[in-house]
């Protein structure tokens, strides 16, 4: 083959697959040609939420507005989320760091070993770490060392430190709309149910 051969091979077979395209979109209807859906309820059209249609045997009635939890998988117990204890909270004060500008004392400036909650305030740093313990459903020990805190001698240590940044990250993606924290998934439990 030489050179004039394969470019026009090249340009054929692109050449193919423009028409191609083209020519499948012309016969598949798109979404845009779909019949229009009346917004008048009372026109008789029926629509994707309409409650008149017929619903399966055994399906719970349909109320606007309502939302009902699903239940449980097939084979599948129940179990009820677990609760922070009384006076105790699993929501997740703010990761945000405080502003340059700022004068409050940092996280890194009273405490030892601070690696990814740097620029916090330094005040903030027992509540967010109570909500860890209660979303998670454990004790100080279960990531720290007793009266040793600044030692990274445990795993869990290590896991919590790249939760944060999932859950920094997950909070990002979603654009403030919904705030993603360890209670999120874990529902006080160590591991999340699966």
């Amino acid at each position: 083959m030489n050179k004039d051969e394969i470019t026009y091979a090249i340009i054929g077979t692109l050449l193919g697959a423009v028409i191609g395209f083209f020519a499948a979109n012309m016969s598949t209807p798109g979404p845009t040609a779909s019949a229009p859906v009346a917004s008048d309820s009372s026109s008789g059209s029926r629509t994707v939420n309409s409650s008149s249609e017929e619903l399966p045997p055994g399906h719970p009635p349909i109320n606007p507005g309502e939302t009902v939890p699903a239940p449980p998988l097939a084979g599948q117990e129940e179990t009820p989320a677990r609760t922070a204890p009384a006076g105790e909270t699993t929501e997740l004060p703010s990761l945000d760091p405080l502003p340059a500008s700022s004068r409050e004392e940092r996280t890194e400036q009273k405490y030892k070993n601070i690696q990814i909650l740097k620029g916090l305030p330094a005040s903030r740093l027992d509540s967010i770490m109570f909500a860890f313990k209660n979303s998670l459903g454990v004790d100080c020990t279960y990531c720290h060392v007793k009266d040793h805190f600044e030692k990274d001698d445990k795993p869990a240590k290590q896991t919590a430190r790249k939760m944060i940044g999932i859950t920094r990250d997950a909070t990002a993606k979603l654009g403030g709309a919904k705030r993603v924290t360890c209670y999120t998934c874990h529902r006080g439990e160590p591991r999340p149910p699966e």
